[in-house]
Order: structure tokens, then C-alpha cells, then sequence
């Protein structure tokens, strides 16, 4: 029994492999993907038929004489998976079919993130609200869902450690309190390995097979896509590049101690400089708001910088000499294929931010190590994260694991 499950395993995944990659397949280019017979194949390739995950949807003449070849291909479209994204200023749901088409990308400006039983009621109700509001969609077709949370998520237990880790989430992990809630299988991820497992999966970056992947946003997250594997270490928390201890600043991070590189690499970090400087007597278009005691966003940052303020240019360029320098030592570790650059700050104008990053990054790493590592921006954008969260609800629905 165990040695079928995992010729089952191997062969599913070749065969969603080929349908991401060509959206269909033929019995032959499995089986010499995966070593075993046409006629094991053709067990399985039964089976998904069967199950409806699969269906017949052409026949190709190989040779002048004998029969057709079937090509195999998505049995039925109306099957869907749903990604939550969830940062401290917006949330974003977007539905993607198994055929790994986004749908639809919904956006809510106004939620705010807090650690609270009503937040997470917040999230279970924008699902179905999405659903409810598409046309020809129900809950029995959407198979699964996946959440992206910041922070430290351990995603192979469904427990997050940072937010909604709520008194009844110790004993109940949080990925059956949200399924309950919903109706609908859920599985939870760190926004971060998200985002890196879209970029990957969707992006140029797919032909590279060693990946660091930066979000740069309200905090740092690192990801990181290691001999084509999205990497997690011992309990799913690594990435966690902003809580690195390198600076005697004496500012206290969020996560509790002192000297983090988030302290100095971050929206929150800008946020915290330019209302400082603010109050110091310079001046921006930002003044009034600073003045006023609201609370500054990186969408308040990124309209400054297009709206040229000095300040918050300086500010944005001085962090981002910052990260290359630290990105610098990543570079001689990892020896990475390439650097994607992602997360809201990401989205300004190379000139103001990712100039800067690249170069700190050749300043400061070996030349031998940088030479052919392109640094770029996310192709994906702000959509990275939530088509991550649909393609890991959908790879992990349909074959327990990521591709």
C-alpha cells in the first residue's frame, strides 16, 4: 500500500507539473518523466478521469499509420481554489481555477490588521462575500483556501505563532478554526514564502533554481527558493531577515528586542524617521498628516515619493543603499541565481529604490559572486502574494505538498 501511494504521488505530480507548465499532456511524456510504464500511467490517468480532475481533450496522429495518441488536459473548469492576503493596511482575495487562471483579484483598503477574534471574522466573511458576488460560483466548487499571515506561520501544522495566535489556537490549530468557519478546507502560509512561491511559479524566475526573494513592505521578509524547493527550515519559520540583530540603535522592534534590521529596512522604519525629522522642523508633504498624530502608511510614502518630497526620497533611497548592503552578505552565503526585489516599496520607480539596492549589493558582495545575479523587481507586483496564496491552495489540495 505505501509503495502505491507513492507511485500515485510521483505521478500526480508529473502530471499537474505538465498541465502548469503545457496545460496538457500525453501518456508517453509521464511515464519518461517519471521511469514507470504506460500502462501504470494509464492506471492513474483512469483514476484522475474518474475523479474528474482530468479529461481527454484531443487526439494527435504520431505516425502516418495506427491509432491516435489521446492528449489529456483539465477535466472541468468549475473547479476553483481562493488566496487571502493579509498585510497591516489591505486585504486582498482572488479566485484562480484549476487551470491556474486568476478570476479575480478583490481588494479592501480599509481593513487593518489586529491580532482579535473579529479580524479573523473579518477575513472568514470577505470569503464568502467573494463568493457570493461571483456569478455561476458556490462554495462546493471552491476545493480549498489559502491564507497568507505575516510572520512566523508553521504551515505544515496549520499554527501561526505571531498573529490570531489566540488563547483557543493553542489548542486548536488555526487552519480547522478558519475551515469550520468557512465550510471549506483551509490551509495558512507566511505572506512572504507566498509571494516567493508565486513569483517562482508564475514569473521569469521559474527557469532559475536558486531564488531570493525580498518583501519589502511595512516589514522585511526574505524568501528563499532553494534547488527549486521553497525552503522552510525545521518548523516552516525561516525568512525571518528583518529580526537579524545588526545595529546599537537602541529602537526596540516589534518582535521584541532591540536592533533589528527591520529597525532601519522598512516601511515601519521610513514611518518612524520621517515623523522623527518631522517633528524636528523639516518639512514634507507629509507634515500635516505627521502633525496631525495619523498614522503614516507605505502608500502615504510611495505618493510622496511620486509626488517628489525630498525628505521621503532621501529617506526611501538611504533605505534601500541598505538593504543591498545587507542583501551584499546573502550574496556570498547563498550564491543565488537571482534577487526579486518585492512588496509595496518595491513598486516605485527603479531610479528612487532599486538602483540603489543593486548598487550596495555589487558595492559590498565578492565580484566572483555577483557578476551574473540579475536584481530585479517582481513581475507579479502587489498581485504576488494572493496568486501564491491560490496556487498553494491549489497545489496543496490536489497533492498534499507544493510542486
Amino acid at each position: 500500500m505505501g509503495n502505491e501511494n507513492m507511485v500515485s504521488t510521483i505521478i500526480r505530480k508529473s502530471i499537474m507539473l505538465h498541465i502548469m507548465r503545457n496545460g496538457s499532456f500525453m501518456t508517453a511524456e509521464i511515464s519518461d518523466d517519471t521511469g514507470y510504464s504506460t500502462t501504470t500511467v494509464a492506471k492513474y490517468i483512469a483514476q484522475l478521469i474518474k475523479e474528474g480532475i482530468l479529461s481527454e481533450i484531443d487526439k494527435v496522429s504520431m505516425h502516418t499509420k495506427g491509432r491516435k495518441t489521446v492528449r489529456y488536459g483539465i477535466g472541468s473548469e468549475d473547479r476553483y481554489f481562493i488566496g487571502v492576503d493579509i498585510s497591516a493596511f489591505e486585504m486582498r482575495i482572488g479566485l484562480m481555477d484549476i487551470s491556474g487562471r486568476m478570476i479575480k483579484v478583490e481588494k479592501d483598503t480599509d481593513f487593518r490588521l489586529n491580532n482579535t477574534h473579529d479580524n479573523l471574522e473579518e477575513i472568514c466573511e470577505g470569503v464568502k462575500g467573494l463568493i457570493d458576488a461571483t456569478e455561476g460560483l458556490n462554495a462546493s466548487m471552491v476545493l480549498g483556501i489559502n491564507i497568507n499571515l505575516p510572520g512566523r506561520v508553521n504551515s505544515s501544522k496549520g499554527t501561526s505563532a505571531t498573529v490570531y495566535a489566540l488563547e483557543d489556537t493553542t489548542s486548536t490549530p488555526l487552519v480547522e478554526i478558519l475551515s469550520d468557519k468557512i465550510g471549506i478546507p483551509v490551509y495558512i502560509e507566511n505572506d512572504t514564502k507566498a509571494m516567493t512561491y508565486g513569483e517562482y511559479m508564475s514569473g521569469h524566475s521559474k527557469s532559475y533554481r536558486n531564488m531570493c526573494y525580498l518583501n519589502i513592505g511595512w516589514g522585511l521578509g526574505l524568501g528563499l527558493i532553494l534547488n527549486g524547493k521553497l525552503y522552510y527550515g525545521k518548523d516552516g519559520y525561516s525568512g525571518e531577515f528583518g529580526h537579524v540583530n545588526l545595529y546599537d540603535n537602541n529602537i526596540l522592534c516589534h518582535c521584541g528586542k532591540k536592533g533589528c534590521l527591520e529597525t532601519e529596512v522598512s516601511g515601519r522604519a521610513i514611518a518612524r524617521k520621517l515623523t522623527e525629522r518631522i517633528q524636528a522642523g523639516e518639512t514634507s508633504v507629509l507634515s500635516g498628516k505627521v502633525r496631525s498624530g495619523a498614522l503614516i502608511t507605505t502608500s502615504d510614502i510611495i505618493q510622496a515619493v511620486e509626488n517628489e518630497d525630498a525628505l521621503c526620497i532621501e529617506l526611501l533611497s538611504t533605505t534601500a543603499t541598505e538593504l543591498g548592503h545587507q542583501l551584499a552578505g546573502l550574496v556570498n552565503i547563498l550564491n543565488p541565481d537571482i534577487i526579486v526585489i518585492g512588496g509595496s516599496l518595491s513598486k516605485i520607480e527603479s531610479y528612487y529604490f532599486l538602483q540603489y539596492t543593486r548598487l550596495a549589493i555589487r558595492q559590498y558582495s565578492l565580484r566572483l559572486m555577483n557578476q551574473d545575479v540579475p536584481v530585479i523587481s517582481s513581475e507579479l507586483g502587489d498581485d504576488a502574494a494572493v496568486i501564491g496564496a491560490c496556487l498553494i491552495a491549489r497545489s496543496k489540495t490536489l497533492l498534499g505538498e507544493l510542486l
